[in-house]
């Protein structure tokens, strides 16, 4: 029964963790532009959505349970210093400002405009400092206190809507309606923020008594698997949201605003009301496990000497300065460093899961180097229009529409590293006149 308790509220916490605003915004205007292909919205979304992040966290609790013992199959040094980039992008300089930003131009400034923003996000960031000064206890504190609030106002969205009766669903405005999913899939970062939020829950987990691997590895992956259903539930609803209401949806409407007109359609006045509780609570319960996660990490990485306390105070007050530049700011900083590294970890989990069946740990490091080489060369080339032809040249490579570019490149260095390393072993072998072996290296 403690298992299965434990399992519930640290999946739950997960689910609030996870569900930032990014998450609450893309699936409803999905919804609008599929309309009654609503339901390949919600496959083509789910595979890079809720099956990669489910995949990150089994990923995770297999390689070991930590971001180190995840990466530094590639190298140690790789490890650290992509594990500081990801702390960096998901921490103080991009994602955790955000979350302020986006609560105040969306939950506070529709109602009170005169609210100057420096001082929204003082009092949210202050808020959020109270929470995560003591790590002790963080999961439970999010699931008994934050996540109750998220879920019943999404929830009461998803219920209204599902309600309403006789509705028409319009023809869908794209043309490949699995596609379009599959790439929006990639906006929410989930599978990202899996890779890092895995640890957070093995330190609940250790706080809860359990203590050996085996039954942290498990509790990790039942725990995910609870957080990613309430999650494909509530994405489910909010497409389904904008299928039902894309008709009274004019075409140019940015994802924050469909979100808005949608909920004003069934709540009127007091939609605008539950647009904010639901937004601000979303980003809250994110900035929470975030600010936990990165401050735990550097702490961790500097053996203390830069505590857990101090640098949640230095998270906390780089993010309440940043969140003041506005979310366009912030969003157009974030993206080229997401696309170049975001595939690198997407082809780590693959191999982590797939681990037993691979003979050499170079194959780690040619893999992953080709697909930083093919994001890294893509992103120069859009940067400057006297490189079109190369850029047009790499989108020409097999799974480019789905942003998967890398995948040729990814696997031609995993097996040239795997020729080079296996080509070595032979003349080692060769020189102790002794034939050669699988060796790891």
């Amino acid at each position: 029964m403690k298992k299965l308790k434990d399992i519930v509220v640290i999946g739950v916490a997960l689910f609030a963790m996870f569900f930032g605003a990014g998450n609450l915004i893309f699936p409803p205007q999905l919804g609008v532009m599929s309309g009654n292909a609503w339901l390949q919205a919600i496959m083509g979304f789910f595979t890079t959505d809720v099956s990669l992040s489910i995949l990150a966290i089994i990923a995770i609790a297999k390689s070991g349970g930590t971001f180190h013992s995840f990466a530094s199959k590639v190298g140690p040094k790789f490890s650290i210093i992509m594990g500081i980039i990801i702390m960096l992008i998901i921490g103080p300089l991009l994602a955790l400002p955000r979350t302020g930003a986006v609560s105040y131009e969306m939950g506070i400034l529709p109602i009170f405009p005169d609210i100057p923003q420096y001082l929204f996000t003082f009092l949210y960031f202050g808020v959020s400092l109270l929470f995560v000064i003591n790590p002790k206890g963080i999961i439970d504190k999010i699931a008994v206190y934050l996540t109750p609030v998220l879920l019943i106002a999404l929830v009461s969205i998803i219920v209204k809507n599902m309600m309403i009766p006789d509705v028409t669903l319009a023809a869908p405005k794209i043309s490949n309606v699995y596609t379009y999913a599959f790439l929006e899939g990639y906006q929410t970062v989930d599978g990202l923020a899996a890779v890092i939020f895995a640890g957070i829950v093995l330190l609940s987990l250790k706080e809860k008594g359990y203590t050996d691997t085996s039954s942290q590895i498990k509790m990790t992956i039942k725990s995910g698997l609870v957080a990613f259903s309430i999650i494909g539930f509530v994405y489910g609803g909010l497409i389904y949201l904008g299928a039902s209401g894309a008709a009274n949806i004019p075409d140019g409407m940015s994802r924050t605003e469909t979100f808005m007109a949608l909920v004003d359609q069934m709540f009127g006045q007091y939609g605008v009301w539950m647009v904010a509780v639901t937004v601000i609570f979303a980003c809250f319960t994110t900035t929470v496990g975030l600010t936990t996660t990165v401050a735990e990490y550097f702490s961790e990485l500097t053996n203390n000497k830069l505590s857990y306390r101090f640098n949640v105070v230095t998270i906390t007050l780089v993010s309440f300065v940043l969140a003041n530049l506005g979310v366009e700011q912030i969003v157009y900083f974030s993206g080229p460093i997401l696309n170049i590294i975001y595939p690198a970890i997407l082809v780590l989990i693959i191999l982590n899961l797939f681990d037993k069946y691979i003979p050499y740990r170079s194959i780690y490091s040619g893999v992953v180097g080709g697909t930083l080489c093919f994001s890294i060369l893509l992103f120069i080339c859009k940067s400057f229009d006297s490189l079109s032809l190369i850029k047009d040249w790499l989108s020409s490579f097999p799974m480019s529409t789905y942003e998967m570019g890398w995948l040729i490149p990814a696997i031609l260095g995993g097996l040239i590293t795997s020729v080079f390393y296996k080509t070595k072993l032979v003349r080692q072998s060769k020189k102790t006149n002794k034939p050669s072996t699988s060796l790891t290296i």
